[in-house]
């Protein structure tokens, strides 16, 4: 992997050739990275510490994001050589960074670890939650639609919303009730309204903060946050009911690893729980 500063010099140098030429050029780049490091779902790796995404499941603000964040902060996120859409098809090309993935060694973190990651994670997180938002708007990184699939998995992205009051009633909108056993209604009812019912900023938001998308060392040292796909200006508190959304991801390592770093959400990740475990469906 080459420094930081030559891929933004080589993006200056591609920005200047025609769409369809950068098209042609990372296309024969990912044939290439596939005979040597196999296919992957949604980037391929290529020659000269890159990755390239395009096709259906690239979201054209990932890139934007990126750009944005890597201009305004030091979080560890890949430097964006190109970003383009041509006849409907958005591309993106990113810096490969450092490590592994968290997910590959999950199960080989210990408490001491998870105090590690959670510490680290802190420090990560501290300046992206700093950067003041554009409005009172829920909305994704460029003020559009938000791609999030603990709002309605597979479905288009939805949204924005106006304020966050208007957020959480689309939220409970979006069940077709909530289901829930005799005798915990009024606790459960308690919960959603006091977790709903306090102030919360909004922030810019990952949105989908999981091992997946961390990168690690051999010292557990964090290296790298990818996947900015889902960037979005969430209520404060998202960032930890998004991370903690997916089943695996409710107990365990990550849970605490989460918790740790934003312990002051209790209410609203308990409320989180109780409307996605008890809604009978998605409208």
């Amino acid at each position: 992997m080459a420094p930081r500063f030559v891929y933004r010099v080589l993006a200056l140098f591609v920005s200047v050739l025609p769409l369809r030429i950068r098209r042609e050029l990372w296309l024969f780049l990912a044939r290439l990275g596939r005979k040597r490091w196999r296919g992957e779902s949604t980037a391929q790796r290529i020659p000269g510490g890159m990755y390239v995404k395009g096709g259906g499941r690239t979201h054209p603000t990932e890139g934007q994001a990126m750009r944005f964040i890597g201009a305004r902060t030091s979080l560890p996120v890949p430097v964006v050589v190109d970003n383009f859409t041509l006849e409907g098809t958005t591309w993106l090309v990113m810096s490969r960074l450092p490590g592994y993935n968290l997910a590959d060694s999950y199960l080989e973190i210990t408490p001491e670890i998870e105090q590690r990651l959670s510490s680290q994670l802190s420090r990560i997180l501290a300046p992206l939650r700093a950067i003041p938002p554009p409005g009172p708007t829920v909305c994704g990184f460029d003020g559009g639609p938000i791609y999030c699939e603990r709002m309605a998995f597979g479905s288009p992205p939805l949204g924005p919303f106006d304020s966050v009051e208007t957020f959480h009633r689309f939220l409970l909108d979006r069940t077709d009730g909530l289901n829930v056993p005799d005798g915990e209604a009024a606790r459960v009812q308690d919960t959603i309204k006091r977790a709903h019912s306090r102030p919360h900023q909004i922030r810019l938001t990952h949105n989908d903060l999981g091992p997946h998308n961390v990168l690690v060392d051999d010292d557990w040292n964090i290296t790298g946050i990818i996947d900015w796909e889902a960037c979005a200006w969430m209520p404060e508190y998202w960032e930890l009911a998004k991370g903690t959304f997916l089943p695996q991801y409710r107990k365990g390592r990550w849970n605490r690893i989460m918790t740790s770093v934003f312990p002051e959400y209790a209410v609203e990740l308990e409320a989180e729980r109780y409307i996605v475990n008890y809604r009978d469906r998605y409208t």
